[in-house]
């Protein structure tokens, strides 16, 4: 199965989303902040991240602009996680590359299929 960065501030979410993730055969990493989640994805090489926007040092903007950006993690699918829910929020993600995007609270079902659905597109460039 694959390996999944899952990048969340919130520690009963970060424990859920790897549960789930677990539970269906894939390998989860996990971090708490964007800091942690840069020294991460370079040491891991993940298949897929899971990115919360809201969060500490990094915000999920700023990171998700970071991992596009850099060429050693651009092909990386990043699926986005948030209660934000505003035009320009979904905008800015998908212009930033996102993969796909899941409006929290989170259903395992829909995690699942997100997930299933992004690694079976492969890669999306920024701005594709």
């Amino acid at each position: 199965m694959a390996k999944i960065l899952v990048v969340e501030d919130d520690d009963l979410m970060r424990e859920l989303i790897g549960f789930h993730l677990g539970n269906a055969g894939h390998s989860v990493v996990a971090c708490p902040d964007g800091a942690e989640a840069i020294r991460s994805v370079l040491a891991e090489k993940p298949d897929l991240v899971f990115l919360d926007l809201g969060m500490p040092f990094i915000d999920g903007f700023e990171l998700l602009a970071a991992f596009k950006g850099d060429p050693l993690t651009q092909a990386i699918p990043v699926i986005v996680l948030s209660s934000r829910t505003d035009l320009g929020s979904l905008e800015r993600i998908i212009a930033l590359g996102a993969s796909d995007y899941l409006n929290k609270p989170i259903r395992a079902e829909q995690l699942l299929s997100s997930l299933e659905r992004v690694l079976k597109a492969g890669p999306r460039e920024p701005g594709a």
